[in-house]
């Protein structure tokens, strides 16, 4: 059994090969060729777009980063200016306060010495009344009106001598 090999038709099998490879060459090969060119292309382009995308985000994020330091330094900033006019306004409050109290304290002290004068005058008016009327029960009428009157205001004098004086204020006011 022997295998016969005819150079006709090797040539006419060779022949037929190569116009198929051609034919797939320019039908199919070139064709898948530019699909997977294409396929290359959109894939390098899209690693480049995520790789932008990726940069953005870090950028981003970077950016995110300041803006967030600088509200948290500004919120710091505006609880201490805060804190800075509560105080003030405390300090303001309380110097107000201390010199409405002294206000009052020499307003009080001016009514209080009035008060104590009109006291003093209206004891040496009694003083005079009752030292008046006693010496008048005890002299009667026997006495002219010249030693009346003499007798009177020495009495006056006297009271007014021995009064104490209420011109000092206590230390607390």
């Amino acid at each position: 059994m022997g295998i016969e090999i005819r150079f006709g038709t090797l040539l006419v099998m060779v022949i037929n090969f190569i116009i198929l490879l051609v034919i797939l060459i320019r039908l199919l090969y070139r064709p898948v060729q530019g699909i997977l060119e294409q396929r290359r292309q959109k894939i390098i382009s899209e690693l480049e777009q995520a790789k932008q995308a990726e940069e953005d985000a870090q950028r981003l994020r970077h950016q995110a980063q300041i803006v967030l330091e600088e509200a948290h330094v500004e919120a710091y900033e505006t609880v201490e200016k805060a804190k800075n006019e509560a105080e003030h306004f405390r300090d303001q409050l309380i110097s107000e306060a201390r010199a409405e109290v002294e206000r009052l304290r020499q307003r009080f002290k001016g009514e209080l010495a009035r008060s104590q004068q009109a006291m003093q005058n209206q004891l040496k008016e009694e003083a005079v009344d009752l030292a008046l009327s006693a010496v008048t029960k005890i002299l009667g009428n026997k006495m002219s009106k010249e030693l009346n009157d003499e007798l009177i205001r020495a009495v006056v004098e006297e009271i007014v001598k021995e009064a104490p004086s209420y011109d000092g204020l206590p230390a607390n006011l």
